[in-house]
């Protein structure tokens, strides 16, 4: 094999890698872009939800998917999808704490060094945040906290 055809083979070979590095990415975050698109166009469809701004899939016993934003109205609302039924239930943000509160104090209450996800979905029949943190010794919690009321539900902590 004369030098040229090394050099062709070596770069064919890099760019097959290159290629199927991003073939693979892209495969594997279809599922979870696929669930976002059809989730907020069942907000839109049930909830009037036009400007989507929050995804969440939470999964406990039950996976749910979760959208919230702006309706035409300007109201601030969420969707939560049963991921397996198709039944949804919407919530109105009025009297219930931000997202942010809801981060901030999981966060002040428990050391979190860094917020991994929050992810609305149901549990026990009501509405229910789950807070995934790390805490400054490395250790991972979550956190279910009341959709309405802020207040902390249950707590697995320092796994």
């Amino acid at each position: 094999m004369n030098k040229s055809t090394k050099i062709l083979l070596t770069i064919s070979l890099i760019a097959l890698a290159i290629v199927s590095a991003l073939t693979y990415l892209n495969l594997s975050t279809a599922p979870n872009s696929s669930a976002k698109s059809q989730a907020n166009e069942i907000a839109k469809e049930k909830a009037g939800i036009v400007q989507p701004d929050y995804f969440g899939n939470y999964t406990r016993k039950k996976q749910y998917y979760a959208v919230g934003g702006l309706t035409k109205g300007e109201k601030y609302r969420y969707i939560v999808i049963d991921a397996k039924s198709g039944k949804t239930d919407i919530f109105n943000k009025n009297n219930a704490p931000v997202r942010q509160t809801i981060i901030d104090g999981v966060a002040q209450r428990y050391g979190a060094k860094k917020i991994l996800h929050i992810n609305l979905g149901i549990y026990k029949k009501k509405p229910t945040w789950e807070v995934t943190f790390q805490k400054k010794n490395g250790k991972i919690g979550y956190n279910l906290v009341d959709f309405k009321t802020g207040k902390s539900i249950q707590i697995i902590n320092n796994i």
